[in-house]
């Protein structure tokens, strides 16, 4: 099978996600590095691929795709040796894609309080506030339970976990996921789940302190 290509922004948490995902199934990727969002994923060539110009953008033999829950879905549903991380049952999967929903709230929560910090700005109080509300959310969530959704890890566990250490790119955010009892405890479980999800992990810790020292 030839490499899918990945239009990748390397920290991107949803670039991660992608590469996570691959790495746990199997699936080869073939990494285009975008330098400039603004500018390499507006080229005519790509605003005819992906008209929304974002990254992750995964190409899979001329078939185009966009958005990061998509592809997750996308790549275990075609590759994956099995269903478990994204149901084929819709009694199961609907669970999944409740906390994918889920999911994609945390992060535009999260996103909130960083991208202010990235142009020198103080974050919101309020968005502050949000964030820590999601995680209340999130830790009764998971009260009694070992996973998301169902009695496995899934797509939802992986997503979650990487929208958090998102929170890594601003320690003095003020903000810990960990200080949540379930939470520190499930982090542990999905850390420990597979050996790719580790290795995202610390490329992510690497390219932050590189990023520091500059």
């Amino acid at each position: 099978m030839a490499p899918l290509t990945l239009h990748n922004l390397h920290v991107s948490p949803p670039c991660r996600l992608v590469r996570l995902i691959a790495g746990v199934i199997g699936v080869d990727l073939k990494i285009e590095d975008v330098k400039d969002v603004f500018k390499d994923m507006k080229t005519p060539e790509m605003l005819k691929k992906n008209p929304q110009h974002t990254v992750p953008t995964l190409e899979d033999n001329g078939l185009c795709i966009t958005e990061i829950r998509a592809i997750a879905m996308y790549l275990v549903s075609k590759y994956a040796k099995d269903d478990s991380l994204y149901p084929k049952d819709v009694n199961k999967r609907v669970l999944v894609d409740q906390r994918l929903f889920f999911d994609q709230d945390l992060y535009q929560r999260i996103a909130s309080i960083l991208l202010p910090k990235l142009h020198g700005k103080q974050s919101d109080p309020a968005n502050i506030e949000k964030v820590n509300d999601s995680l209340e959310t999130l830790n009764r969530m998971l009260d009694g339970k070992q996973w998301l959704a169902g009695d496995n890890i899934t797509l939802a566990d992986y997503a979650v976990a990487v929208s958090l250490s998102a929170l890594e790119f601003d320690p003095e955010c003020g903000i810990n996921p960990t200080n949540q009892p379930n939470i520190k405890l499930w982090l542990s479980r999905v850390e420990g789940s597979h050996a790719k999800y580790g290795d995202n992990l610390k490329e992510l810790r690497e390219a932050l302190q590189k990023m520091r020292q500059k």
